[in-house]
């Protein structure tokens, strides 16, 4: 966590459809309580016919079928509110890599930059199928295409040779507010695969934060393994997420966390039936003393 900062940032993650309270609304009422952000999923498709079971367990929600296109509608979020934004998660793999870096680097230069990009490699098989994606390689192709946005983001003439992701020689603005590059953060598995892949390509993590005694001792792991990869000592970046819960274990997550030096707390919403609105109206009143600054957990 930044030493100028003195709590972790709360981000709302919200799974905006086209029945779900309109983007731009939920984002002005989430301004309005105090937040600090919100964070949006993304799926382009879902295909009828899958072999992927949801890692939830049981029938894959409708909302997955209906969800906004994560980089747009933040757009929307951007101009009406002077949140931060970004995305838990993006399926990188499914884009090409030029036009999302292009999306991305203009996202950010219109927000002023404050867009973070969350990414993972997708689940649902099928889905990765439709796009001409291997699934078995979906790792190193993200891996390749967070590369060469990079390069676009940050150099004057950006250029990338991979397995999976080529650039020749070009130029592209706008480059990114935020320098040398938007942070990009991994969502995956507390396994040491996936503890490698942080610290070897990204700027952080977001994972699971409910079982608070083992996520301090997968926070312990993975910094460690960052040191031992000889990255900066600012990092990583550490974003927990907590599913819907009541009021004392929200504000036991909270100070864990902060005790840990996340720099985010993602509060998923996506298991709330319907209107969102009382829950975010129940979190803000027990975190607001907290994210205003009058108090501290």
């Amino acid at each position: 966590m930044s030493g100028t900062q003195s709590r972790p940032l709360v981000a709302l993650l919200y799974f905006a459809t086209d029945r779900s309270l309109p983007v731009a609304d939920f984002a002005r009422a989430a301004a309005e309580r105090g937040f600090d952000a919100v964070l949006l999923p993304e799926h382009t498709h879902i295909p009828v016919s899958t072999v992927a079971p949801y890692p939830g367990g049981g029938e894959l929600p409708e909302r997955y079928r209906r969800t906004l296109d994560p980089y747009i509608a933040l757009s929307a979020v951007a101009a009406q509110t002077d949140l931060r934004i970004g995305t838990c998660i993006s399926l990188v793999a499914q884009h090409d890599p030029i036009a999302l870096a292009k999306a991305i680097a203009t996202l950010d230069f219109m927000s002023g930059g404050r867009f973070s990009l969350g990414v993972g490699y997708g689940w649902n098989v099928p889905e990765l199928a439709n796009h001409g994606r291997d699934a078995a390689k979906r790792r190193a192709i993200v891996r390749e295409y967070v590369g060469l946005m990079r390069a676009l983001w940050q150099d004057t003439e950006a250029e990338f040779q991979g397995d999976h992701a080529r650039l020749s020689p070009s130029w592209a603005w706008p480059k990114p507010v935020q320098q040398p590059s938007v942070p990009v953060l991994l969502g995956c598995g507390p396994t040491p695969r996936g503890y490698d892949e942080v610290a070897g390509w990204a700027d952080g993590w977001v994972a699971f934060g409910h079982d608070l005694e083992l996520f301090a001792e997968q926070v312990i792991t993975l910094r460690s393994r960052w040191d031992g990869a000889g990255r900066t000592a600012a990092g990583p970046l550490i974003w927990p997420m907590l599913g819907v819960v009541d009021d004392d274990t929200l504000r036991r997550s909270f100070a864990r966390f902060q005790e840990l030096g996340a720099d985010q707390v993602v509060l998923d919403l996506q298991a709330v039936d319907g209107d969102v609105r009382p829950v975010v109206d129940r979190y803000a009143a027990v975190l607001g003393p907290i994210i205003s600054g009058q108090a501290r957990p």
